[in-house]
């Protein structure tokens, strides 16, 4: 028996009343308009992965009635649907068919990858990394814990999810597989019903973003000393990359700004919301936008990320909120001290225990066509799945396992519905309190009334405050401890009980931090976040004194911070919020898409001077090449330059090829150093680290930037001072589309820029070029963006009701047979964002306007 000590972290999805289910089923069941069937990819009932099942005497979570619905669908302009239906079936049902319109592919593809079926159907991958991931979500269990959590939602919850998986197939349906106007998934073989079960699958994979499906394909690989590779006489696989898995954790692939403001600082004395997302251009972190409207029940406005039957960023008549997402630990890296005897035996909080085996099976395309079914061992322990970790591997000392603090985290979609159905700031704190179910994001929300809330409510485990204090003498005592910390990733030894995640009332689950002890502020002015922690969320109400693992206060903030809450508490006629100090909708929109950027607010001046006063040519090394530079096209640009990075601006790429040259650090860009001259003051937290660095003794750093900067621009054959428009730009389809923005190491709101990986699916991504300076994504193709700004929204709450003006900057459809593909994201290049139509009375005006009602049967 373990210790209670030693039973905690498992307590995390067994104490869900989750059933730990072996491996993982492929679809049953069917939720299309014909009824009956089977919805498994080949007809069969065992899909792609090692049949798993919820026991021979339990409910079959399967078993579910597929309608009737009716749903009617009003298409405005942009391609936005406002949905209107009776009950939440029949408005999921709207929803899918809606989504299924404009992200059918890519809705499919998360489907296909939650059943572990890339391998069977795209081939072992390279490196079989296709098989490794297929056996890691079953490691993970994402479509094992949807079975088995399925009846823990209630039946409105369950007949939406129903709904809209009845939806997406209704559109398939019409269309026809073969016809679908994506080709990406045109009559390809994995297209075929899917069912609520696939979805319910698919948010808990989504729940995991910033912890467990970093390593799923190290889940999948995992092997300990002494085990055989994939393939028979084969070595052990290797550990994944780290720029597949800790990269992600130090620098997450997704961002945002986001702004509520209250009645102290509004024209109308009513609240106002800014949400400024910065996600993906393509892939399963697109935003979609819609309505929803069940009368008398729900009128929501907002985006949903693609396949999610709830508005996630968005506002009704009496409240709006948004999101940004919280650099707080998802999981801790639990070292397990192995037995030198025997690798697959640990410590667990003073208990020798044996590692969980489980044999599961995944189906593998081969070249010729046929299909092969390759079984591996999956392991499991106390503190979760035991992972290949990156680096290190599994050795004969160390294994590492996530402890993770979304496993099973069911509570996502009641907590937004929640939010959507709340009639005022009270209504939505409870929806949050209630239901606990925020994964990994921090919240900003504005009332009616002009109240102001800012909270972390994100999942974080919950140590003691002996916890906290051992932990700086655990990392420097163990060297793969620091390493890990290294990349932000918190780790904990698991033989000592010292670091047992605390059960407290008022959690999700026992071992989260519970609800009174989560960061939160009310006010009447504003709260703000950009991804930094809680603590100047306003910089005239510090929060401080939380558990370390929401981060640290009293420290530097990042310059994107510094530029949100500069913008919030400038005053003056070029304030922001203009003379009277306080925001209209129009002064929040500007505000949003200015282009400004800190350190170019900061220091562009002085640096002008110092380029001025060089002298003479600058020599730098550049990527292993000598070179003696003429920084005057760098002088010129930089004083034609307007400090913004909107498409019309000159000279832009100077500038951010300098802060991106490889010559400052970290440690210049948040205290004195190579760029700033004076330090960081928390007394003063948004203008220090400020002023100009003087030159140091062994070199002008700011020069020799400026210098590199000119040599790379001229290898991509960019001009020092050509419009940034016409040479940063998002591709839609043959077009290329110049957008603003610039990159976060800038300090600028607006964010245009390139990730590796981002679009978490296996379509097509758009190829980028031969990079010539991956710290700014220069190319040869210029600054190719597929990430960034996606959807801006901007709200006021009047006496008339909410006004709202949005974009979807890469447009509200990813195929190009879709009129709305590309419209908005021509109009990004404007700098301006268009009107929302959320009353009744705009909707019905719009010339544009299409409806339909769709049924089922």
């Amino acid at each position: 028996m373990p210790t209670p000590a030693a039973a905690a972290p498992r307590a995390l999805s067994a104490l869900l009343g989750l059933t730990l289910i072996a491996a993982c089923a492929g679809g049953k069941g069917d939720t299309g308009p014909s009824g009956g069937g089977d919805g498994g990819a080949d007809g069969g009932a065992d899909g792609g992965a090692d049949g798993g099942d919820t026991g021979p005497t339990g409910p079959d979570p399967y078993d579910v009635v597929v309608g009737p619905y009716e749903a009617q669908l009003r298409w405005t302009e942009y391609g936005v649907p406002h949905i209107t239906a009776a009950d939440r079936g029949s408005l999921g049902f709207g929803m899918g068919y809606a989504l299924a319109h404009d992200h059918y592919c890519t809705l499919i593809d998360q489907v296909v990858m939650v059943n572990s079926e890339r391998a069977r159907y795209h081939g072992p991958g390279e490196d079989d990394l296709n098989v490794y991931e297929d056996l890691g979500w079953i490691g993970l269990r994402v479509k094992a814990d949807a079975e088995a959590g399925w009846f823990t939602l209630s039946e409105a919850e369950q007949a939406q999810l129903i709904g809209y998986a009845a939806g997406v197939n209704r559109y398939v349906a019409e269309v026809g597989a073969a016809n679908l106007p994506d080709p990406r998934c045109a009559g390809a073989p994995w297209v075929r019903d899917i069912n609520h079960i696939d979805l319910l699958a698919y948010y808990l994979a989504f729940g995991l973003q910033g912890s467990g499906a970093n390593f799923v394909d190290g889940v999948g690989s995992a092997t300990p000393p002494g085990g055989a590779g994939l393939t028979e006489g084969s070595p052990r696989p290797a550990p994944p990359p780290v720029e597949r898995t800790l990269a992600h954790i130090r620098e997450p692939r997704l961002g945002s700004n986001g702004w509520a403001i209250g009645s102290a600082r509004t024209e109308n004395g009513q609240g106002m919301l800014l949400s400024n997302t910065h996600f993906p251009a393509v892939g399963s972190r697109q935003w979609h936008e819609s309505h929803l409207t069940i009368p008398g029940e729900v009128d929501v406005y907002g985006a949903s990320l693609v396949g999610v039957p709830a508005i996630n960023i968005g506002f009704n008549a009496h409240v709006a909120w948004t999101h940004t997402v919280s650099g707080a630990p998802r999981f801790i890296a639990t070292l397990l001290q192995l037995d030198p005897e025997d690798p697959k035996r640990y410590n667990a909080y003073g208990e020798w225990r044996q590692v969980e085996e489980e044999q599961a099976t995944v189906q593998v395309l081969q070249p010729d066509g046929s299909l092969s079914s390759v079984t591996r061992t999956l392991y499991r322990s106390d503190f979760g799945p035991v992972i290949n970790a990156p680096i290190i591997g599994w050795t004969t000392t160390t294994a590492i396992a996530i402890t993770d603090a979304n496993a099973a985290n069911l509570a996502m979609l009641p907590t937004w519905w929640a939010m959507g159905l709340a009639t005022s700031m009270d209504e939505l704190k409870a929806a949050q309190q209630t239901h606990l179910g925020i994964p990994w994001v921090h919240t900003m929300a504005a009332s009616a009334e002009g109240q102001v809330w800012y909270a972390d409510t994100s999942a974080v485990p919950n140590w003691s405050a002996a916890a906290e204090a051992a932990y700086d003498d655990w990392i420097d005592e163990d060297i793969i401890a620091a390493l890990f910390a290294s990349y932000g990733v918190w780790t904990a030894p698991s033989g000592d009980p010292t670091f047992a995640w605390v059960e407290a009332e008022g959690s999700r689950v026992p071992g989260l931090v519970p609800w009174d002890e989560m960061p939160m502020l009310d006010r009447d002015d504003f709260v703000a976040n950009a991804n930094d922690n809680h603590w100047l969320s306003n910089p005239a109400a510090p929060l401080e004194g939380y558990a370390r693992l929401y981060g640290g206060e009293r420290s530097a903030r990042s310059p994107r911070t510094r530029m949100n809450l500069q913008a919030l508490i400038e005053t003056g006629p070029t304030a922001a919020s203009g003379e009277d100090g306080r925001f209209s909708l129009a002064e929040l929109e500007a505000a949003a898409l200015a282009g400004r950027g800190f350190i170019a607010e900061a220091l562009l001046d002085g640096v002008i001077a110092r380029c001025a006063a060089a002298g003479g040519p600058v020599d730098v090394t550049v990527d292993g090449e000598a070179a003696s530079v003429d920084l005057a096209p760098a002088c010129a640009a930089l004083e034609g330059w307007d400090g913004r990075v909107s498409t019309a601006s000159t000279g832009a790429q100077v500038w951010r090829e300098m802060i991106g040259s490889g010559l400052f650090t970290a440690d210049d860009v948040y205290g004195a150093g190579g760029l700033w001259a004076t330090d960081f003051d928390p007394a003063d937290p948004v203008a220090t680290p400020g002023g100009l660095a003087d030159p140091e003794p062994e070199g002008d750093r700011v020069l020799q930037a400026l210098a590199t900067a000119l040599v790379r621009l001229e290898r991509a054959g960019v001009a020092p001072d050509a419009p940034l428009g016409e040479l940063q730009h998002l591709q839609k389809g043959d077009v290329r589309h110049p957008v603003p923005g610039g990159q976060d190491a800038e300090g600028v709101m607006q964010i245009a820029s390139w990730s590796s990986g981002a679009s978490g699916t296996l379509l097509d991504d758009p190829d980028r070029g031969t990079v010539i300076n991956s710290a700014t994504d220069l190319t040869d193709r210029g600054y190719p963006v597929n990430y960034g700004n996606s959807y801006v929204l901007a709200v006021s709450f009047t006496p008339e009701g909410p006004q709202a003006r949005a974009l979807t900057v890469y447009s509200q459809a990813e195929h190009a047979g879709s009129p709305h593909f590309d419209d908005q994201t021509a109009l990004a290049a404007s700098g301006a964002l268009r009107d929302v139509r959320f009353a009744e009375a705009d909707i019905a005006a719009d010339p544009a306007l299409r409806s339909v009602t769709v049924t089922l049967p």
